[in-house]
């Protein structure tokens, strides 16, 4: 995505046209302010800007061009100026700037400087945006581990071991880099590797032919020789028992194996992706885990962040599940119930997210998602305990005390609207009745500071005649009189 940050419309559209050319999609801001939102909020989209350096600031140009090589250093960023400066042209250089274009626009040297800055696009990009259709993330820390994934997602030679905490999405990843790579037409073959006995580890993972042992009346297909020209995803290789990691590490290594009991070497291509929630250099310190085994699988270490260093995704991951276990109720989630699950920690990751969506969703039959409906007790401790006053009904002496600094008028119209188990009502009704008190102690305020003229009571308060009007009335004050409501003389 562009960023193209012009007042000019005519020169926008111009920009987007010839972009669209080249099959880009932009976005367009009028403002430096509507910019900087746009580069904090499509970070990890942009990849190129055109800025006006005579944008309406703040911020302005100049100082959008640093916030964009704050963003990115390596992001190509043209100034266009209106104004025939040669100064202009060498401060822009001097910020950072690949190019410099002057108003009126030449459409063949902006189809030029366009194509080359494009050029210039990071090859990774459309890698990384397929990789996002799946783990899904927005944040900066995801994309950084993504751009990691797709720099060794095409040389399926590369053994990779993806680290991270439980419930991290590490099986997901796996299987993106399976169905990304070179290996896709081959399988996919996960396996628990904390699941197996040792005593039928060779068996499972090798196979056997007919009458190997006992119990073996046909021949057994392993994991290495169903994995193929595929992938042989190792979760959990952090549990392998240290008898068994030399068994695995001579697969590995020699990248040949033979069935229990069979005569024939058979070659072993697929690409090997292990996955653990252990600090295996740990455990190779203390001897629980094969230093030559470790170098094998750790050819590529990616590390997978967990769900509280990349908050920034919480609401994305929250809609999805959203979608994909309440989508006939189209449920909505309270802006309380959002504060809450943005602050929480997720021990469980976005395992544990998943869950408390799922059971939040039962709770709340299809309606609104509200605090109450969330597992609060199985949350924990993180979340600060219900005040006392809220079961008993009777003020705490906290609240007590936060009460009595309010303005008398708020806290006499407070005494007189909220009803006496307001702690115990719902955030959206018990909020109604605060608002209301607010607004009569405000708004009479202003009326009168006006000498009783609403479009001066309004202004004063930045707000337009009508939503003025309209919470008086909801406010229940008494009817506005002729001369309030007249124009001011």
């Amino acid at each position: 995505m562009i960023l193209i940050v012009d007042n000019s419309t005519r020169d926008a559209r111009r920009f987007c046209e010839l972009l669209a050319e080249d099959q880009r999609s932009a976005i367009v801001c009028d403002s430096g302010s509507a910019a900087e939102r746009a580069i904090n909020e499509h970070s990890h989209e942009l990849v190129a800007a055109i800025i006006l350096s005579e944008i309406p600031g703040p911020p302005f140009g100049f100082e959008l061009l640093a916030m964009c090589r704050r963003t990115s250093a390596q992001m190509p960023v043209v100034i266009v100026s209106g104004m025939l400066d040669a100064a202009i042209a060498v401060r822009a250089k001097i910020l950072g700037a690949r190019d410099f274009l002057e108003k009126p626009l030449d459409s063949e040297r902006v189809r030029s400087c366009l194509r080359s800055i494009l050029a210039e696009e990071d090859p990774l990009s459309p890698l990384v945006l397929t990789l996002q259709q799946t783990i899904l993330g927005e944040s900066p820390a995801v994309v950084e581990m993504l751009k990691h994934v797709a720099l060794h997602i095409v040389h399926p030679q590369s053994n990779l071991l993806l680290i991270g905490e439980s419930g991290t999405g590490k099986e997901m990843l796996a299987q993106a880099v399976h169905q990304l790579g070179p290996n896709a037409k081959g399988r996919c073959i996960a396996v628990n590797m904390a699941g197996i006995p040792a005593e039928l580890f060779e068996s499972h993972f090798f196979g056997h032919e007919k009458g190997a042992f006992t119990d073996a009346q046909a021949r057994h297909i392993g994991f290495a020789e169903e994995a193929q020209d595929g992938t042989l995803f190792l979760d959990e290789i952090g549990d392998l028992k240290l008898p068994l990691q030399a068994t695995l590490l001579r697969l590995i290594q020699e990248r040949v194996f033979r069935r229990v009991k069979g005569s024939t070497s058979l070659p072993f291509k697929a690409r090997v992706v292990c996955a653990t929630n252990r600090d295996l250099t740990e455990e190779v310190k203390t001897g629980r885990f094969r230093k030559d085994l470790y170098h094998r699988i750790a050819e590529v270490t990616i590390r997978v962040p967990p769900l509280r260093e990349r908050k920034g995704d919480v609401e994305l991951l929250l809609n999805h599940f959203l979608t994909v276990y309440g989508a006939a109720a189209q449920p909505q989630v309270a802006r309380e119930t959002l504060t809450i699950l943005r602050s929480y920690p997720y021990a469980g990751n976005i395992r544990e997210l998943r869950s408390i969506v799922r059971s939040a969703l039962v709770e709340a039959e299809g309606k609104t998602i509200l605090p109450q409906h969330l597992p609060l007790e199985s949350m924990g401790a993180f979340l600060e305990p219900e005040p006392a006053a809220a079961k008993s009904d009777s003020t705490s002496p906290e609240l007590q005390r936060w009460l009595e600094q309010l303005p008398p008028e708020l806290l006499q119209e407070l005494k007189n609207l909220l009803p006496e188990n307001w702690l115990s009502l719902p955030y959206r009704e018990a909020i109604q009745y605060y608002e209301r008190a607010f607004d009569r102690v405000y708004l009479a305020h202003h009326l009168t500071r006006s000498h009783h003229k609403v479009t001066r009571a309004a202004e004063a308060v930045c707000i337009d005649t009508k939503t003025f009007r309209k919470k008086w009335k909801d406010s229940g004050l008494p009817p506005l009189t002729a001369g309030e409501e007249a124009a001011d003389g």
